[in-house]
Formats: C-alpha cells, sequence, structure tokens
C-alpha cells in the first residue's frame, strides 16, 4: 500500500475505497416508499423532520423526485420515494431511536403509509 500511497492513488480510486472498508464506517441510507393519505399533517412532519436528519449527519439525497420503475419481478407500485444518506447504519439508528424523532414518527405514520428500509452501503463508498 505504500507504493500506492506515494503515487497519490491512496486517496481515491478502487484501491482507496477498498482500504477504507475495514477502518471506516460505511455510509447507510434510508429508503423511503410513502403513499401520502393527509398532505396537511404529511407537511407539519415535513417541516419538524429535517432538523433531527441534519443533527444526525443526514442530508437527503432524492426527496420525492420523478422516478420510473425498470423492472419489477413482484407486484411493487411506489409511491412517494425518499432516500436520505447518514455518516453510518449506527448513525441512521441513532436518528431512527432519538426521542426527537420518536416525538414526530407519529405525524409521518398518520399521514402516510410508508415502507422504510435501512440499507448500508455494501462497503462502496
Amino acid at each position: 500500500m505504500s507504493e500506492i500511497a506515494n503515487t497519490g492513488l491512496a486517496e481515491s480510486g478502487p484501491m482507496h475505497r477498498i482500504a477504507q472498508r475495514g477502518s471506516c464506517a460505511v455510509p447507510a441510507y434510508l429508503i423511503a416508499d410513502e403513499i401520502i393519505t393527509d398532505q396537511d399533517t404529511f407537511d407539519e412532519y415535513k417541516r419538524q423532520v429535517l432538523p433531527t436528519i441534519t443533527a444526525h449527519g443526514g442530508r437527503f439525497l432524492s426527496r420525492g423526485g420523478a422516478l420510473e420503475v425498470l423492472e419489477s419481478g413482484k407486484d411493487w407500485t411506489p409511491g412517494r420515494m425518499v432516500i436520505i444518506e447518514f455518516p453510518s447504519m449506527e448513525a441512521l439508528k441513532r436518528w431512527y431511536h432519538s426521542p426527537e424523532y420518536v416525538a414526530i414518527m407519529g405525524i409521518r405514520q398518520r399521514s402516510t403509509q410508508s415502507t422504510l428500509v435501512a440499507l448500508d452501503s455494501g462497503g462502496v463508498v
């Protein structure tokens, strides 16, 4: 690895990503599939949720953007899709179980039909 470090390649490219897997936390993603059933209540949730996400290092990667199902081997019609990146699975779970988020989770549950999935990056950074 020292030869790679001397070339500057240790800071980018596939070797850096491989080296980082064992030594650093990898990002994790919250993927939400939502059907909004009460827009006014959901708007209140949206106003309150952002500070709880950023407090745990999270950031939105996609928030209800246009989507197209390219393949589906089962009966699935996605609703509003959201992807939030966290620094690690631990950070994602700390956010989800935090008192601040738990206090507003019911607002989302009352205003949507949701499926939430936590996915780590599988070591790809």
